[in-house]
């Protein structure tokens, strides 16, 4: 567990380092891009937008940008992909939820969610509330405000004042530790919750991975959904209500 927590450290300083790649991507692009969809000149914009994605530049605001495209040109499955795709870098961004909520009415398929636990209640309300890597950061934070304190505790001459560095620095190690196993659980969750968005008008659900066995049920484009397992070209989904089959890979993209 140990070795979990410092690899998920070691991957949110790689990434704070990281920052400075956004610098390499054209400003003049993304100014450009939002210049034409201004203009609504959408289609122009959207030109611009994904020779920036194909820089292998990821961003909330990008992606917003393109799903808002998406939305506006009555696309609904890129719509609702790219608004997913948003919503994982930006997991409080009120602005996303409340256009995802708009695409989302565009979509035929009405699927009753099942209840959720208290585990998947907290899970969504607090440990998703932030990415793995924003609850890292939270941790390193933590753990040099323990440093600081623990130094102080050493330096400190007065009974009273090492006594109040003490607790406050057991408490920071407490919260280091949740922070950690807040950011564990969460890249654990992304990366065993592989989500998909179905692209097809129209798309049969089959009880077995082969064309000749029986359809299930339907979806239709925009219906998100969640990969369990894959054979082949053919992916094992469910959907929020659990109902679960077989789907074959041309008709849905992963968010």
């Amino acid at each position: 567990m140990f070795k979990r927590y410092l690899h998920i450290i070691l991957l949110v300083l790689l990434y704070m380092s990281g920052g400075q790649l956004e610098a390499q991507v054209p400003d003049s692009l993304f100014v450009a891009a939002n210049k034409s969809y201004q203009q609504e000149k959408y289609m122009e914009a959207l030109e611009g937008y994904q020779k920036i994605e194909k820089l292998d530049h990821k961003s909330a605001s990008l992606y917003f940008n393109m799903a808002n495209i998406y939305y506006k040109t009555n696309q609904v499955a890129p719509a609702v992909l790219y608004y997913e795709k948003a919503l994982k870098l930006a997991p409080n961004d009120k602005d996303i939820r409340f256009n995802l909520d708009f695409a989302n009415r565009m979509i035929l398929d009405n699927i009753e969610p099942l209840p959720k636990s208290l585990w998947q209640k907290f899970m969504d309300g607090i440990i998703l509330r932030y990415t793995y890597e924003t609850w890292a950061k939270i941790a390193v934070s933590l753990a040099f405000l323990f440093a600081i304190l623990f130094l102080m505790y050493h330096f400190s001459y007065s009974t009273s004042k090492k006594r109040i560095y003490f607790i406050t620095s057991i408490i920071s190690v407490i919260f280091v530790t949740t922070s950690l196993f807040f950011a564990y659980r969460n890249k654990h969750y992304v990366d065993n919750n592989i989500e998909a968005i179905i692209f097809s008008s129209e798309a049969d659900v089959k009880s077995a991975p082969t064309n000749s066995s029986d359809v299930y049920f339907e979806l239709h484009e925009g219906t998100k959904v969640i990969i369990l397992e894959s054979l082949d070209n053919w992916r094992k989904i469910k959907i929020a209500d659990g109902k679960m089959g077989w789907i074959t890979t041309n008709n849905l993209k992963e968010i």
